[in-house]
């Protein structure tokens, strides 16, 4: 065999073995999200959170979603944040350019990563985001394919569906809405739903005289903003809570 050759076909068999190395390497590494691992060594159900248009220490709620993040952890989920705002250096919507489909492309790529942990089902993986985190997750739907997704199902709580178009996945998917929305209005979201691919796999629950932001206890019942109102109900908080475990349990 001609030297040059051999040498070529020497190279290659070593880039060949040193990108299997390499790649086997990377499996169960932190590519830097905050997780919430529970106790043992699964395989764990999991859930990806998204945050709204505060980020996940919002100023006047900095613990809201680590308290929900460490309950389900108690519960045996694995939890990661997919902080969209954060990795690109910002604390918010305010002032920034992001995208729902920019974030709903890091909830996706939460959602691969965890795929690809020992310690996580893949068959359980769940995107719960909440008003801007709602509408990045409903826009996945809208963007990727089931196989492309990473996650199975999804819960969202008062989404901004603005800029969320109608989906073609059939994934199950549970839309926590605010009966008297003024900042993410409900009908935009209801429309979205109808012309979906199967309405029937979307459970929609309308919490009548609710606000915006309605689970998060720190808010007072009423609060108005140039954006609009946003206040705390407890009895549509409760509800909520409860529909949401009962829908994560339900892939169990």
């Amino acid at each position: 065999m001609n030297l040059r050759l051999i040498a070529l076909a020497i190279t290659v068999s070593l880039a060949s073995l040193l990108a299997a190395v390499c790649t086997a390497g990377t499996q169960g590494t932190d590519p830097g999200y905050r997780l919430f691992r529970p106790v043992g060594p699964g395989p764990h159900p999991a859930v990806i959170f998204a945050p709204g248009c505060s980020g996940f220490t919002p100023s006047f709620a900095p613990r809201v979603y680590e308290r929900f993040a460490e309950q389900l952890q108690g519960q045996g989920y694995m939890v990661v944040f997919a902080d969209y705002f954060g990795r690109r250096g910002l604390t918010g919507c305010a002032g920034s350019s992001l995208s729902h489909a920019e974030a709903g492309n890091d909830v996706v790529a939460a959602a691969l990563w965890l795929k690809s942990e020992a310690a996580v089902d893949a068959r359980r993986i769940t995107a719960i985001g909440w008003s801007f985190g709602g509408g990045a997750v409903l826009v996945a739907l809208a963007e990727h394919s089931e196989e492309q997704l990473g996650f199975s199902r999804a819960v969202v709580y008062y989404p901004f569906c603005r800029n969320v178009r109608a989906w073609q996945t059939g994934i199950p998917v549970l839309m926590l809405l605010a009966g008297d929305d003024d900042v993410a209005p409900i009908k935009q979201c209801q429309e979205a739903t109808k012309s979906s691919v199967k309405p029937d796999a979307v459970k929609i629950v309308v919490y009548p005289g609710a606000q915006h932001a309605f689970d998060v206890p720190e808010l007072p019942s009423k609060m108005k903003y140039p954006f609009g109102t946003v206040g705390y109900q407890p009895e549509a908080a409760a509800a909520a809570r409860g529909e949401t475990e009962q829908f994560l349990k339900a892939a169990r």
